[in-house]
């Protein structure tokens, strides 16, 4: 991934210029010594920003015990990296605040940045880290996120979708809609404002604390910055009982607080988030109450005026039955698999068009394919990849499958076919659960093909000749956007070869850290020869991931389509 953020001129051109003010304070914070002149030039660029600066350095945001009148006063009483962070933090809002991207609520996007902030500063103070490190990085931590509808504005009608969702759901779906991540695209950000290592490398990694190479002072700011993330999200989340009892295990996992110090928190969000606003001049939506979120997430006390220790330690009980369950039902796990594979379609011989192949990374997949013939000859046809993995993904891709044999029976358009599957899936959805597909119809006598793409990785279209063409995604997910439109491509098939695949494909090991990729899955396709019947071309491509000890670490499907004489 750091790879395609560096060599990504297109995301590189569509970051913002950084202010010259912040410009050279960084500048100035790598000298040894820093002059009153220097602050001088820097205070002359622009007196109205230091002027707001100020009034952030004289509010409770910095603590200090005595009121100051210029920058070097500030900095002499709490240090020049802290000054220099706050003012980042303006110069950052002012800056990425100006980009005009229809469908992104600046507004609730700042907001949210406010709570990521505040949440941080709690934390970081009670561990003893310095509170407004604590809350620059948590402020600017997600704005890689705004960067990416930056990037591709054609995906902002899904902002809402996105804000609704938990930190990992949120982040499994922005690999699925963006191809990239808003942790990639900071980094990037990091890079071209020249932030401070600080700040940016626990930044950069709050999504993988554990990441070698981190001090122990980075890998701290980096935890705090990551419950920040889950404290922010119990205010926009749909699923609020499930992120307050995260935060609830997170913070006392990661800093041994009791869990009633996490309500606390919680509770002090919308304060502390009304109180920097106005300092910092960023307007709020109407406030929302800790008391109202835990309304929306159905946490009511008992008759018995139960406490929120005693209502999680309810919560784990409950846990650990579940995990009992679930060791009992683990026996029943060999005959759900057997069921599953009576779901996917039988192999028809050489003369048919289709053959398809479903690997499982566990007992149960998550991934399908299927294909069946219409009373005039055509042929349907389907490969899809469910979010996540074990029996929640197994039972959406029962469903799916399901879904996609029996209304394409009656309904002979594979655009219509998912709008209609998807409406199902989007009425009974699972919280960060979704499902990418490819869809398509195929007439054996014309050899024409109709296929559309809903967020599956691409399928490649290989001609005799060795010449390949990409067909992507035209399309979102099923199960994310309700009213969402899936339009069909037309191909004349003639004498090539689709290759359909799930994205355990291209990502799986075929040697230690090294995965097949998508120019690797060409390249092994080219290199099989056209005597080889498609069973064992299929197969040949298999057997890269069955290679050594290496365990596959997602379901590999692929399914071959081509004019069989």
């Amino acid at each position: 991934m750091a790879a395609k953020v560096q060599n990504n001129p297109q995301l590189i051109k569509q970051i913002p210029a950084m202010p010259e003010i912040a410009r050279s304070c960084i500048n100035l914070h790598t000298q040894n010594n820093i002059s009153d002149s220097d602050i001088s030039a820097i205070q002359d660029i622009s007196p109205e920003f230091f002027s707001q600066l100020l009034a952030v350095i004289n509010s409770d945001h910095f603590n200090l015990t005595t009121k100051v009148e210029n920058i070097k006063q500030a900095i002499e009483l709490s240090g020049f990296e802290r000054v220099c962070n706050m003012m980042i933090c303006l110069s950052v809002h002012q800056t990425l605040s100006k980009l005009d991207i229809k469908g992104i609520d600046q507004q609730l996007f700042w907001e949210d940045s406010l709570r990521r902030a505040v949440s941080a500063r709690m934390i970081g103070e009670l561990v003893g880290l310095d509170g407004s490190r604590c809350f620059a990085a948590g402020f600017i931590q997600d704005i890689g996120f705004l960067l990416l509808f930056s990037l591709q504005p054609d995906k902002a009608a899904l902002w809402h979708e996105f804000r609704k969702r938990e930190p990992e759901a949120r982040y499994m779906m922005e690999q699925n809609v963006f191809g990239n991540t808003h942790d990639h695209v900071l980094e990037a950000f990091c890079k071209e404002w020249a932030l401070l290592d600080t700040i940016a490398i626990p930044m950069i990694h709050h999504h993988k604390c554990d990441t070698d190479g981190l001090d122990t002072l980075h890998v701290q700011l980096c935890k705090i910055l990551y419950c920040a993330d889950w404290m922010a999200a119990a205010y926009t989340s749909t699923y609020k009982s499930f992120v307050i009892n995260k935060c609830r295990r997170i913070i006392t996992e990661n800093f041994q607080m009791e869990a009633s110090r996490t309500e606390e928190l919680l509770a002090a969000i919308p304060d502390e988030v009304d109180a920097t606003a106005r300092v910092l001049d960023i307007k709020l939506s109407p406030r929302i109450e800790f008391s109202q979120v835990l309304f929306d997430a159905n946490i009511k006390l008992s008759e018995d005026n139960l406490n929120f220790q005693e209502v999680t330690h309810k919560l784990e009980q409950a846990l650990q039955e579940r995990d009992r369950l679930a060791s009992e039902l683990n026996r029943e796990l060999g005959l759900a698999r057997e069921i599953q594979k009576s779901l996917l379609p039988p192999q028809m011989g050489d003369h048919f068009p289709l053959y398809g192949i479903n690997i499982s990374a566990r007992v149960l997949s998550g991934d399908f394919y299927d294909y069946f013939s219409l009373p005039d000859g055509r042929i349907y046809f389907t490969l899809g990849d469910v979010s996540g993995k074990g029996v929640n993904a197994a039972l959406l891709m029962a469903k799916t499958s399901s879904l996609f044999r029996c209304l394409g029976k009656r309904i002979h358009s594979p655009g219509e076919l998912l709008k209609q599957i998807n409406l199902e899936l989007c009425e009974t959805s699972i919280h960060g659960m979704f499902v990418t597909m490819i869809a398509g119809m195929y007439c054996p006598d014309s050899r024409w093909l109709r296929l559309v793409n809903a967020g599956n990785t691409p399928a490649l279209l290989v001609s005799r000749e060795g010449l390949a063409r990409e067909i992507g995604a035209q399309a979102p997910p099923l199960g994310v956007v309700l009213e969402a439109e899936f339009p069909e491509l037309e191909y004349l098939l003639g004498n090539d070869s689709l290759y359909m695949f799930s994205d355990g494909v291209t990502e799986g090991f075929i040697a230690e850290k090294t995965t097949m990729g998508m120019s690797g899955l060409f390249k092994s396709i080219v290199s099989l020869t056209d005597k080889l019947s498609p069973e064992q071309r299929i197969q040949s491509l298999v057997s890269s991931f069955r290679s050594g000890n290496i365990a596959l670490r997602d379901d590999v499907t692929l399914l071959l389509l081509e004019h069989q004489a």
